[in-house]
């Protein structure tokens, strides 16, 4: 297991004291390894990350954390596991993609669909997690100015490459702790503990 992720484990998992500012990993990987006793001591390729990037927004904000796996959020929609409105009100949304690595033009939906329920509206901010394998990088990135635009939402703080999700390490993000995007430092801080 990365150090990073130790780190973040412990930090939110295994302790009371308010999480923090969350650094970018130095490197990622994607690398696929399967989970077996042979590979226990295999090492996976890591990759120089470029760390956080701020695809939009001014000054700060803060909202308490909802968010995924985009897949699996488009799974969960309309079924009795899918938040309430008034959940995402003033909430920082968290969007990753998993090994599947949509094509940007379901990102596009997807998104577009957020928008014409309201939930876009309502929040406060989005931190995006690193694209699987880095495929589509750059197109989820003019997707999500696409679909913002389309949206009158160019203000919506957006800071992406985050390090969570499926690649590797990874941070923990607890869902419903406050949390603040800083787009003047492109920094992302959990303000409370991830357990009581």
């Amino acid at each position: 297991m990365h150090d990073y992720t130790v780190k973040y484990i412990n930090k939110v998992l295994f302790s009371n004291e308010t999480i923090g500012k969350i650094e970018s990993s130095e490197y990622w990987t994607s690398e696929y390894l399967p989970w077996i006793e042979e590979n226990k001591f295999t090492a996976r390729k890591l990759l120089k990350n470029t760390g956080y990037e701020l695809l939009q927004g001014k000054g700060t904000v803060q909202g308490r954390l909802i968010g995924g796996c985009i897949e699996v959020l488009e799974m969960a929609k309309q079924t009795p596991i899918w938040p309430e409105d008034n959940f995402w009100e003033d909430a920082i949304m968290f969007i990753e993609t998993s090994e599947d690595m949509p094509e940007p033009q379901y990102i596009e939906y997807w998104l577009r669909n957020y928008g014409a329920q309201g939930v876009l509206n309502k929040i406060k901010g989005i931190i995006w997690g690193k694209p699987y394998n880095n495929k589509y990088y750059e197109e989820y990135k003019a997707v999500i100015y696409k679909v913002l635009n389309e949206l009158n939402l160019s203000e919506l703080p957006v800071l992406y490459n985050m390090n969570f999700g499926h690649t590797l390490p990874m941070m923990v993000l607890p869902y419903g702790a406050m949390a603040e995007i800083d787009c003047y430092e492109k920094s992302f801080s959990i303000l409370e503990s991830g357990v009581i």
